[in-house]
């Protein structure tokens, strides 16, 4: 069966996700003649709260947009930073318009299962033939799947399992042109 261009890395919480993605976009940056782009999660250092601050580092520009804010020592309250997911929306969006041959898009979380965040980006993505990687928690795939329906690639939690796809997607695409 071949692979689908939307593919998600399925993690549960506390495994090392960052790290992977990272992992795996530097693999794929250094193959020739691959043009990657959109964002790589990563967590910084803890806000007075005690929890650590959330980034996304830009593939393309090679800078970070700071996804969370510092809300004070005694926050419990979600410290999603507004001006941060929307900063990253239009990078995705700029990166889209790019046309690279694979777009990273961070994790698939809360926000996208109320109806917001990304989501649009994903899409547009993919109706613009480019494909996608989104990193979805096991706890958020029904969500996931009432988002994206069934037509995607599971993936695990591995650099090799991330690699291999993409692999065959050009393989794919080399078959067929």
């Amino acid at each position: 069966m071949a692979p689908h261009p939307l593919a998600v890395v399925v993690h549960s919480k506390g495994d090392p996700l960052e790290q992977t993605l990272a992992a795996a976009r530097d693999r794929l940056a250094g193959r020739p003649g691959i043009r990657i782009a959109g964002l790589v999660p990563r967590f910084g250092a803890q806000h007075s709260n005690g929890r650590a601050s959330l980034w996304l580092d830009d593939i393309g520009r090679g800078d970070a947009i700071a996804l969370s804010q510092d809300l004070g020592a005694g926050s419990t309250s979600c410290i999603l930073s507004a001006d941060g997911l929307a900063t990253a929306r239009l990078r995705l969006a700029e990166a889209i318009a790019t046309r690279p041959d694979l777009m990273f898009f961070g994790r698939f979380a809360k926000e996208e299962l109320a109806g917001r965040g990304i989501r649009e980006e994903i899409g547009l993505a993919l109706v613009e033939g480019i494909p996608a990687l989104v990193a979805v928690e096991q706890s958020m795939l029904p969500g996931w799947s009432e988002f994206a329906g069934e037509d995607w690639t599971a993936l695990s939690l591995d650099v090799e399992a991330i690699v291999g796809w993409f692999a065959a997607l050009e393989q794919e695409a080399a078959a067929s042109a």
